[in-house]
This record gives structure tokens, sequence and C-alpha cells, in this order.
């Protein structure tokens, strides 16, 4: 966000959430918007009909952590002068991918010449309640609806020719080229969720964005790490904790739920297809994120994708999104 933003009236979902939304009569219109620039958010090896489905997915996980069902979506499209009609068939098989996944449909659009591919998604929906990022209070449990790791390996794969075994190397660019946000687990959850957000931008980012709008802290017994990505990093001397921590892509829901309704919440997320993760819990230390390492807790910084901001020569300097 660049300047100063007006504060919007009572009712309104505040500027920043994942999503925006317009109180109506019982209830929200619920709307997100989401831009797909092709040398920032595809990455070689995706294809035209990928990115469109990646477009509207981005705005699919943001709903999924909102706990919002999406309705439609429309899409402007910017193309080179030259797109050829294959490209543009591919983006029509993309959106359509989309809608038989999450359920949601394509009613309109605009296209324009530009200099690269440009996909800028506006979904909307419907909904009596919203998740908000604020909400969390001391003692309730941190939980992922997923484990980390996975898509920064496909990028480390695709971007820098990282060696990884053939089953892993499949999961990691799926991962990279087919991302999945968890819709029907967050619909699920969503009745036991007191704050939660989208990890697109790593999970460290979250934790320090949740810990902000809660006024509260965070205490990691773990980090969430998927099966093959330890040995991914130490086959390619890479950081660990950057790959879960920092990559983001991962369009995971990242929550908290009181002690009290854990048992519940799990048990939505399994009913609904998924797992819910404890991985930690809230605490009262206002902005403290800490990762338990043996008998201590080291703080765990503030990182993660930054729009507009100059890339450290790491594994953040890969992200697509």
């Amino acid at each position: 966000m660049i300047g100063a933003v007006r504060r919007v009236p009572p009712g309104y979902l505040e500027i920043g959430d994942d999503v925006a939304a317009i109180p109506i009569r019982d209830g929200y219109a619920v709307l997100k918007v989401d831009m797909l620039v092709e040398s920032t958010d595809v990455p070689r090896g995706m294809g035209y009909r990928e990115a469109a489905r990646k477009a509207v997915a981005m705005c699919v996980s943001d709903f999924a952590a909102k706990g919002v069902r999406p309705d439609s979506f429309m899409a402007s499209i910017g193309l080179r002068r030259g797109a050829t009609q294959k490209q543009v068939d591919q983006l029509a098989c993309g959106f359509r991918d989309a809608e038989e996944a999450w359920g949601v449909r394509m009613v309109g659009g605009d296209t324009n010449e530009a200099k690269e591919l440009v996909v800028d998604c506006v979904m909307a929906g419907f909904a009596t309640r919203i998740v908000e990022r604020k909400g969390a209070k001391a003692g309730d449990v941190l939980v992922v609806t997923g484990l980390f790791g996975y898509p920064p390996a496909g990028l480390k794969i695709i971007m820098e020719g990282a060696r990884a075994a053939k089953v892993f190397r499949a999961k990691a660019l799926k991962s990279v080229k087919t991302p999945t946000p968890d819709l029907e687990i967050g619909l699920a959850l969503s009745p036991y969720l007191t704050s939660s957000m989208d990890s697109s931008d790593g999970l460290a980012r979250c934790l320090h964005v949740l810990a902000k709008e809660s006024g509260v802290g965070f205490d990691l017994d773990r980090m969430p790490v998927a099966r093959g990505v330890a040995n991914f990093a130490d086959q390619n001397a890479l950081s660990l904790e950057d790959l879960v921590m920092a990559g983001g892509e991962e369009y995971v829901i990242v929550g908290t739920v009181s002690p009290k309704r854990l048992r519940a919440a799990t048990a939505a997320a399994r009913a609904a297809g998924g797992d819910l993760f404890n991985i930690g819990r809230a605490t009262a230390e206002k902005g403290k994120v800490r990762l338990l390492e043996g008998k201590s807790r080291k703080s765990i910084g503030d990182e993660g994708w930054t729009h507009l901001a100059t890339p450290k020569p790491s594994l953040r300097s890969s992200r697509t999104s």
C-alpha cells in the first residue's frame, strides 16, 4: 500500500486484511483483487493456462482464510502485441479449470495490450461473518492447515537448478504450477478460528502480522516442515528455516483457535478432507515471535515477500508473488 489511506466507515472490514467487506443487509459483500504479472508471478515452465488458474487461486486463498465462499470473479487481461490464439485459448482453459476446482464462476472482464502478461482478478462473495486478522488472545492455539516448504523448494529447482529426488521434485514443481488453496477446509474451520490469514507471503510474515493485529506474540514449538524438505535443504546447502518460514507461495491458512475448541476444529478440518496442525500458541508478549530450539527459544524475524521492496540476495529474491 502506497501513501496515506483513509480509514473506512464503521462496519467495513479494515483496509489491509485479506479481503474487503462492504456491509449490506444481513451480512457483507466480500471483495478481493489480486494482480498476476508475468515477470514476477509466472516462473519458467508455467504456461498461460496455469497462469490463469493461479491468478484465480490467489484470490480463492484469501477467501479461504476468511471463511468465505467465493461466488464469482472477473479478470482484466493485458496481452502482448502479437499474442497468439493458442495463448488466448490457454487463458480461457485456465479460468475454466479454476471454475471447476473451486465452484466459482467467471462473469466478465476486460482485455488490453501490455508489455507482458497481466491478469488482474477481482473476486466477489457474500458472508454473514468474516474471520479477521485480529482476534487472537494469549493462550490461543496457533494452527496451520498444511505443511510448508514445497513451493519454495520448487522455485529453487526452477530458478536455480537445485537438485532433488524424482518424487520430491514432482511434488515441489506441482505445488508451484498448480497451487491449491484450502477453501473447503477454511469454510469448515471458520466458526472456530479467532484470527486467520493466507500464508502466501511467508509463514514468518503471517505470524508477525497476526501478532501485530491482535496485540499478542507467538511461541512456536515446531516448524511445520513438509516431508522431504529437510533432506532437500541439506542436499542443496540451504537454510531449512528460510524454506519453511520465509519462502512464501504456500497458500496455507494460518490461524488461532481457543484451546477449548481445538478438538472440534480438528474434527471439522478432517471432515472437510484436510488436517489441522498445532504448532504453538499465542502469548501476552506483544509482537514477539519465537521458535523453540532445544531448551531455549530464538526470535523469528519478520521475513517474507514485501511488494515494491528491494529483494534480499537469498531465497526471498526467488519469490514469484
